[in-house]
């Protein structure tokens, strides 16, 4: 983003200072109504940005949100079942391979990639040729449920850990629908156009009412309008790798520490 907002900067820079040695060079002739009609159009324009970087910045939260709840269920899931099951050892591991391997795979599965997940591939050869992998992972983590249910291991305890185990499969769900419903494409656009309708028309009025002395101030009002809808642009996708995406690998690897901790 920012070698981006910089070359449009300097691209900026130079319309602006082209824009008033023209205006200087040929002497047009100033209206009475210029600055008034530059004002009014940064204030529209900077409340059209206002809803849209809110807008993006929801998106982003609610995203926060959904992986604040993915470490939730994954910490309480890993807990009970440490409490309430009376399992073998090996099934242990096999519960902490897979809530593990989840995130992991929610996270690829978000950014389009499809790295090995080695421990769980190990355990389970069939996930290479899974299309969706985190359900394949939550189909692995319900069967074990299933199989520990039926050899009388959980007791009383299926519902409890049930409940956290539809809760990796709903925020799932919840971050497919943010990533797969972007912003309306003609909302971005009428952004876009309007900061660039702006920028381009700003220099002829101020570069003749100020002359020079109107370049800091065009240059600065410029790059805040762009700034401010490219960070709108980054942030509605939360889920990708430019520096304000949520840091999923950070959150994968704390579920990692957590769950090995509780079940070995």
């Amino acid at each position: 983003m920012y070698r981006r907002l910089l070359l449009w900067l300097i691209l900026l820079a130079c319309y602006s200072v082209a824009a008033i040695a023209i205006t200087q060079q040929f002497e047009l002739p100033r209206w009475d109504w210029e600055d008034e009609l530059t004002t009014a159009l940064g204030v529209s324009i900077g409340v059209l940005l206002v809803f849209r970087n809110r807008s993006a910045y929801e998106r982003w939260w609610e995203a926060r949100q959904q992986w604040g709840k993915l470490i939730n269920e994954s910490r309480n899931l890993s807990v009970k079942v440490a409490a309430f099951a009376e399992i073998a050892p090996r099934d242990r591991e096999i519960m902490a391979e897979l809530l593990i391997a989840f995130p992991n795979a929610l996270r690829m599965h978000l950014r389009g990639q499809r790295d090995p997940l080695p421990s769980i591939e190990a355990l389970f050869p069939e996930i290479a040729n899974a299309e969706h992998r985190p359900g394949y992972i939550s189909l692995q983590i319900f069967k074990l449920l299933n199989k520990w249910n039926r050899d009388n291991s959980l007791f009383a305890s299926i519902r409890i850990l049930e409940r956290q185990a539809n809760g990796l499969l709903d925020v799932c769900g919840a971050c497919e629908r943010i990533r797969n419903t972007p912003m309306v494409p003609s909302y971005r656009f009428m952004a876009w156009f309007s900061v660039l309708l702006y920028c381009l028309a700003a220099p002829w009025p101020l570069g003749m009412n100020f002359e020079w002395y109107a370049l800091p101030i065009i240059l600065l009002s410029n790059s805040f309008l762009v700034a401010m809808e490219m960070v709108a642009e980054t942030i509605e996708d939360p889920f990708g790798l430019e520096h304000d995406d949520l840091r999923l690998e950070n959150y994968c690897k704390g579920i990692e520490a957590f769950v090995r901790e509780m079940l070995g």
